[in-house]
């Protein structure tokens, strides 16, 4: 019989290659399948992210313990920050490209590389896994190039490295579109933000203070052992000091708490809400800024208008859990004979669709999803909505116009030329805010990443004349 610290080891052994099973066929869904990250962590894996013989079910999430599922986002979370990195280096101990089946070996072989670059996991323990890992997934026969291409890593890991470190791709883990886009918009800030980009974010809360102060929220968060500080600038915000799961909040399913970055907190103090009037929120979900706005004024007509069916349900839901309600439309901003009743609108909000490139340290599979036409296309996309929701306001009423984008094309830019064609007066931030937060633009406010621990983030508010 083995004894029972065999047998604990060996069941650790399997937990750790069960959460390793996971982040690989998360990853191989990012990497090959080009799905978004959110997108995998909110349902189970496809079977087309994952390799011919591997299944990776909800169930066989479900069941990692805690400690376990940390490790296998880390593992997500980490490849796919640091993937222009790692894809630098398989290219240099690669002698050939493997073939299109076989794309999945990349994937393993950046997922140890990540380890023996980044973690503090045992080279020998990352080695003997990965190795372990190409019989879990049917490709017995590779087991000795992924142990050869790690151990040739390990070798000569100094002058590979060395080799690489005058590319800039390679230097900051970005595609040179994105770097040479943020060198010409920021040439001073450029450096900070790229290393920025490539840090984890803090975990921010949004207290509903319709159920309860934040100051009182956080002797609730202190009694739990989670600690947390007011944000300087989001009066509604709270920083956690360690991320945790939402089920460990006090209250979330109650509603007393939702997740949001500090950032988009702050279009409501643009917006200058007051009881009575009528609101459209465009481009909704998944309803962070629909419920601080009823959160803050619940005495308004709320339309908020959604393109996606799956993300409309995500804004009942956060909705129904906050205890608010709306007036919500499934449809497209810009068909306004499928959604608009013909009543103008005192207050409009549009967070419009963008390159998200403010948000790349909670997103890092922007770098790799995201294309330069990408960039073209949401400037298009952007400045339709926002001429077409202009018609929808109120003589004397405020527009907020807002991106997590880092680009000033969707940003700055995009409301100067928007102002060539359309008078308008621009509404800046009570006097309080304006002082403490930083901003990168003469128009509207640029906040850049890592900046009072916020994501990047664009916001403007434009007063229509009488």
């Amino acid at each position: 019989m083995s004894k029972p610290s065999q047998q604990l080891s060996k069941s650790n052994n399997q937990a750790v290659t069960a959460a390793r099973l996971v982040a690989f066929s998360w990853l191989v869904g990012v990497i090959i399948h080009g799905r978004s990250i959110n997108e995998l962590l909110a349902a189970s894996p496809k079977k087309e992210d994952c390799a011919s013989a591997l299944s990776v079910t909800t169930s066989g999430i479900a069941s990692l313990e805690p400690q376990q599922r940390a490790f296998a986002k880390q593992l997500l979370f980490g490849t796919v920050r640091h993937y222009h990195q790692l894809k630098g280096i398989l290219d240099q101990l690669l002698q050939k490209a493997f073939k299109q089946k076989d794309q999945d070996l990349s994937v393993l072989l950046m997922m140890g590389l990540y380890q023996l670059s980044y973690l503090s996991t045992a080279d020998h323990a990352a080695l003997s896994q990965s190795v372990e890992m190409t019989r879990k997934i049917n490709k017995n026969w590779a087991s000795g190039l992924v142990n050869g291409v790690l151990r040739q890593y390990l070798r000569n890991k100094q002058s590979i490295e060395q080799q690489l470190s005058s590319a800039n791709t390679f230097r900051y883990s970005h595609p040179n579109w994105i770097i040479n886009q943020i060198q010409q918009d920021w040439p001073v800030q450029a450096d900070q933000i790229l290393q920025a980009n490539n840090q984890q974010g803090p975990m921010c809360l949004r207290i509903n203070t319709q159920q309860i102060s934040r100051k009182d929220y956080q002797v609730q968060l202190s009694d739990l052992n989670l600690e947390s500080k007011p944000h300087p600038v989001a009066q509604d915000a709270l920083l956690l000091t360690k991320a945790c799961d939402v089920v460990q909040l006090p209250g979330f399913n109650q509603g007393l708490v939702t997740v949001q970055d500090a950032a988009p907190q702050l279009v409501v103090e643009l917006l200058q809400l007051q009881p009575g009037l009528r609101v459209l929120d465009g481009c909704a979900a998944p309803g962070g800024k629909t419920t601080h706005i009823l959160q803050r004024q619940a005495d308004v007509s709320l339309v908020s208008v959604e393109l996606s069916k799956p993300r409309l349900q995500k804004i009942r839901h956060t909705l129904d859990r906050m205890g608010f309600d709306c007036d919500l439309k499934c449809a497209d901003i810009l068909q306004q004979d499928d959604w608009w009743d013909g009543k103008a609108f005192d207050r409009i909000l549009i967070d419009v669709p963008c390159t998200a490139t403010g948000v790349i340290r909670r997103n890092p599979d922007i770098k790799i999803h995201r294309t330069k036409q990408d960039l073209k296309n949401t400037v298009a996309l952007q400045q339709k909505i926002l001429h077409s929701v202009w018609s929808l306001l109120k003589p004397g009423g405020i527009l907020v116009y807002a991106t997590c984008s880092l680009f000033k094309q969707e940003n700055e830019r995009q409301m100067h030329q928007f102002l060539q064609t359309n008078p308008a007066e621009p509404v800046v931030l009570a006097q309080h805010l304006a002082t403490q937060l930083v901003s990168h633009s003469q128009l509207g406010y640029q906040i850049l990443p890592g900046e009072f621990e916020m994501d990047g983030f664009y916001l403007c508010a434009l007063k229509k004349p009488q």
